[in-house]
């Protein structure tokens, strides 16, 4: 959350002729029910089930078109058991939209509809739990800047190329 998933990652897309996807979406049509009435009417465990799914189903459908895709994952996803083993024996390289915690907070700030943000100290807990598995991602880059910006510096990376047909992942910072 405030990590710049949506924004780079549709960017990013564009600039490769890329398909862009958003797990969040896909989630949301799953179920007919927003997130947070997901969270809220059916659970958590609930809501991390759909989101395993949602995410074998979108790498399937990348797959099956042979179509480089860039999918942008929740916040809670990779920190979910298996989760980083998955992808990395699926071939998936993971890159990691990371900022410094005063720079999400400040973003997050502003935002509805996150279940899991309900005030800074909870905030910077869920941050530390979860940026262990975060760590695991193959690229980090720093996501507290411009979004061209963010963008070129992928590129240079190397782990993208246009015309390609890999599934290629965009996994936000910690937070859902």
């Amino acid at each position: 959350m405030g990590s710049g998933k949506t924004t780079v990652g549709t960017l990013l897309a564009r600039q490769l002729a890329w398909r862009f996807v958003d797990l969040d979406d896909r989630i949301e049509e799953s179920a007919g029910l927003p997130i947070p009435q997901i969270f809220e009417r059916l659970g958590e465990a609930y809501f991390r089930q759909l989101e395993a799914d949602q995410l074998r189903a979108a790498l399937g459908r990348a797959s099956e078109l042979k179509q480089g895709t860039i999918l942008a994952l929740g916040g809670g996803t990779y920190a979910q058991s298996g989760c980083p083993e998955f992808l990395r024996s699926a071939g998936v390289p993971v890159l990691w939209l990371d900022s410094p915690i005063e720079v999400l907070l400040s973003r997050c700030m502003t935002m509805t509809g996150r279940p899991l943000f309900r005030d800074e100290a909870s905030f910077r807990a869920l941050h530390a739990q979860r940026l262990p598995s975060y760590q695991l991602a193959d690229q980090r880059v720093d996501s507290s800047g411009e979004p061209a910006e963010i963008v070129a510096q992928i590129l240079r990376l190397g782990i993208v190329a246009s015309g390609g047909n890999q599934a290629h992942l965009v996994v936000e910072k910690p937070l859902p």
